[in-house]
């Protein structure tokens, strides 16, 4: 894909079809959703309106953000929409309603993150915050049209959720996950290009640890709250890449 990308952005240049094409994508995408919508009020079923115009002004917004010298980027905003619908057709099996959706829009930004921190280990491409932040607005507003349009609801009669036992706790240590998390991709952002320093590592490390012994239910099986298992994970596994480019020696750019 890094090859497609930068073969596209040499053959489009910086003109009007560079310009127009992620957004063409884009409204593709969104018309695909509003068909979605057109059908299922046609069937009778349930739509919220609020949720779907605010997920549509996020997409709106989100193809706003990327630098304009490097327009092909806006592409991210309609493979991020498709994303998320794909991580909340994946979660919808073990989740349903908010947290349905509170989890596709984290699961979704992580992800995001992901895609940036490898992009650091590639010598044609580099990482940046701006491009996280673009990833994390369109995954917002793909979970959000997702639940506007009750996508992959599932009949939950009789298969009630497990109680999560001290959720006070364990939401102050996915709090504590997340900060980690910013601290990580900042520091990253300010150490690239240099070799990268093993203490911006501390912070996630210790974050995962206290999760990984005070909560182990929760880090180990999934049936007692996925949505925080795969958080868990996907943010513990951003420290594969400051962790290979420190110990293989590679350039994080």
């Amino acid at each position: 894909m890094f090859a497609f990308w930068a073969w596209l952005s040499r053959a489009l240049g910086s003109g009007t079809l560079a310009r127009m094409l992620p957004v063409a994508v884009t409204v593709v995408v969104l018309l695909v959703i509003a068909l979605r919508f057109v059908e299922r009020v046609n069937r009778g079923y349930r739509i919220n309106l609020v949720f779907l115009g605010v997920g549509l002004v996020c997409a709106i917004f989100s193809l706003a953000l990327p630098d304009p010298h490097v327009p092909i980027k806006r592409i991210h905003v309609a493979e991020y929409i498709v994303l998320s619908f794909l991580v909340r057709a994946t979660l919808s099996h073990r989740l349903q309603g908010m947290q349905l959706t509170l989890f596709t829009v984290l699961a979704t930004l992580l992800l995001g993150i992901h895609d940036e921190m490898l992009q650091g280990l590639h010598s044609q491409r580099y990482y940046g915050w701006l491009d996280i932040i673009v990833n994390g607005t369109a995954g917002l507003s793909g979970a959000l049209l997702g639940h506007g349009l009750h996508c992959c609801a599932r009949r939950t009669v009789g298969t009630a959720q497990p109680k999560v036992r001290g959720l006070a706790g364990l939401v102050v240590l996915f709090l504590l996950l997340g900060a980690s998390t910013v601290w990580l991709v900042i520091m990253l952002y300010q150490q690239r290009g240099t070799a990268l320093s093993l203490f911006i590592l501390l912070p996630q490390v210790v974050s995962c640890l206290l999760l990984m012994v005070l909560r182990p239910e929760i880090v180990f099986s999934s049936r007692t709250q996925h949505g925080f298992q795969a958080v868990y994970w996907l943010a513990f596994s951003l420290l594969a890449y400051p962790l290979a480019a420190r110990l293989a020696g590679m350039e994080f750019i």
